[in-house]
């Protein structure tokens, strides 16, 4: 019996997949196990293995959908066998239905496919039945109404535009710029030129011609522009911070490190003592390893850290699960094989999924301090700035001492300033005495 393959769910928060290829084409063999298609999720790329062997017998949906998860992509089954139904229209093939019957089905096939890939484009009813009607792409007009708001106008003004002759770079202008070409007046015949387009301009609508690059907001960036601009929105943010006199840690780091390295195959870095730091302070200060919904605070009780990763196109926040459970060397090792996997792009979801606490640490681009955006669920994120020697004041003396910043961002629907300081003050008394995390 044929199989109809579907959007994998591939963590707990995916709620639609892109597919990047598929590595199988129509009426090859495909065993099972074997890597059928490669999947973006909202962070990685993953390649999807089939569940069963047979012929891919029909790819339903093409390369670069986005496809919300449980919808079907993909047929395998036996060669000469029939195809099952997909959701309410039959898989067939053509040569099976009436000729009328099937481009009734193939028209709405379209329309439906043309509704959800315009579904995220901000346009009134009336321009999305004329963009339809007259198989406008609506990506490609330019809006004139409100927040950004396509109208039945700008349709129709693009639909002219494209009838009227004009050079492409004049077109280029036009689009970019909101100008209807039909207004520019050129003897019949004549192709309207740039220069055309420039000189219909006034001083209050000026004509960009810089040349630039582009970067499509697409895959890891549009995810991190929508998670950062929905905590920055919905969560008031709260800024605490305080100096760190990492004399000792420094010392602990110089005498364990051989020893780790030993024992473990790795170097411990400051970053692995801050996370078993913060794995102590949290358990301290329940409060901050917490999560806000609208009808409940959810005090986690499992403490999971993640650790955010500058990547090429974005960043990624591995998790250490159960890092309070965890000393050091472990900490150190899980660290360094989850960075790995992230700037390979070979994390699974579960890498990066579940943290409950997040801390970022720009000290290795000279960076002193700085305010980190909460990662949401969680209620605090901690930004560590470079350790730098400075003159500070001890026993009535002006000494140098390695001093290290540390931000705490909070969201005050569940920290109050107090609980945030409490919290962030214990880091610093654990840093700077930082036996206690052997014990």
């Amino acid at each position: 019996m044929a199989t109809v393959i579907k959007m994998p769910k591939l963590g707990l928060t995916m709620e639609e997949g892109t597919i990047i290829r598929w590595l199988k084409k129509e009426g090859e063999p495909v065993e099972k196990g074997e890597a059928l298609l490669e999947i973006q999720t909202d962070k990685v790329n993953l390649e999807e293995e089939a569940p069963v062997s047979g012929i891919l017998r029909k790819i339903l949906v093409p390369e670069g959908a986005v496809i919300p998860v449980g919808r079907g992509i993909a047929i395998i089954g036996a060669a000469d066998e029939p195809l099952p139904e997909v959701g309410e229209e039959a898989v067939q093939s053509p040569g099976n239905q009436p000729e009328e019957e099937q481009q009734n089905q193939e028209k709405t096939q379209e329309l439906k496919d043309w509704d959800e890939t315009k579904a995220r484009i901000k346009a009134s009813p009336a321009a999305k039945r004329v963009a339809r009607d007259n198989n406008v792409d609506l990506s490609k007009v330019t809006p004139t109404g409100p927040a950004g708001r396509i109208v039945e106008k700008d349709v129709i003004n693009y639909i002219e535009n494209q009838k009227v002759k004009a050079t492409p770079v004049a077109k280029k202008i036009a689009e970019e710029q909101g100008i209807d070409l039909t207004s520019i007046k050129k003897s019949p015949g004549e192709r309207i030129t740039k220069q055309d387009v420039l000189k219909g301009q006034t001083p209050e609508t000026p004509v960009f011609t810089t040349v630039c690059d582009t970067i499509p907001v697409s895959g890891m960036r549009k995810i991190i522009a929508e998670k950062m601009t929905k905590s920055k929105t919905t969560a008031p943010h709260i800024y605490l911070s305080l100096e760190v006199d990492m004399t000792k840690a420094v010392e602990l780091k110089e005498k364990l490190t051989p020893a780790i390295e030993k024992q473990y195959g790795v170097k411990l870095t400051f970053s692995d003592i801050l996370i078993k730091a913060a794995a102590i302070a949290l358990k301290e200060n329940p409060i901050i390893n917490a999560s806000f919904t609208e009808e409940q605070i959810i005090i986690k009780h499992e403490i999971n850290i993640g650790l955010a990763v500058a990547l090429e196109n974005g960043l990624i926040v591995p998790v250490i699960k159960d890092a309070d459970k965890k000393g050091l060397g472990n900490i150190a090792k899980e660290t360094k094989i989850l960075i790995e996997k992230a700037r390979a792009a070979k994390l699974m979801p579960d890498d990066y999924q579940g943290g409950t606490f997040t801390i970022t640490n720009l000290g290795m681009y000279d960076i002193e301090n700085f305010a980190a955006i909460i990662n949401q669920p969680e209620s605090a994120i901690l930004a560590v700035g470079k350790i730098i020697k400075k003159p500070v004041v001890l026993d009535d003396e002006i000494v140098i001492r390695p001093m290290m910043n540390l931000t705490l961002s909070c969201d005050h629907r569940v920290i109050d300033g107090a609980q945030g300081a409490r919290f962030l003050q214990r880091i610093k008394q654990i840093l700077e005495e930082p036996l206690e995390m052997l014990m």
